[in-house]
């Protein structure tokens, strides 16, 4: 494999460890209810059982295993997402800046 395969492959894997941090904690997100009070611009009575499309999405995050079966992440899975988020982050960023170097040399 040459460097851009090597480059190309860092970015994939870099990009799919954020997406995999930051999508963990939208689903639990999603599974949190929300206090009574908290309307759309922060005030009023918007509180309440979730819609049934983020009823629908907690479901089906539960079944892929996105979260776990009470839909509520622990303080380690939320530190482990931001792990993920953080190396993908950086992984991807170093593979863009060595691809554009060889690019310039080459």
């Amino acid at each position: 494999m040459n460097a851009n395969g090597w480059t190309t492959l860092g970015e994939l894997v870099g990009v799919l460890l954020a997406s995999y941090g930051l999508i963990r904690e939208s689903f639990a997100d999603l599974a949190e209810r929300r206090p009574f009070g908290e309307g759309r611009y922060g005030e009023g009575a918007y509180g309440g059982a979730p819609t049934s499309t983020q009823s629908s999405f907690v479901s089906m995050a539960i079944r892929v295993h996105l979260l776990p079966a009470d839909g509520k992440l622990t303080l380690t899975d939320r530190k482990r997402n931001a792990t993920y988020a953080i190396s993908g982050t950086v992984i991807a960023a170093l593979s863009l800046l060595a691809e554009l170097i060889l690019a310039g040399l080459g």
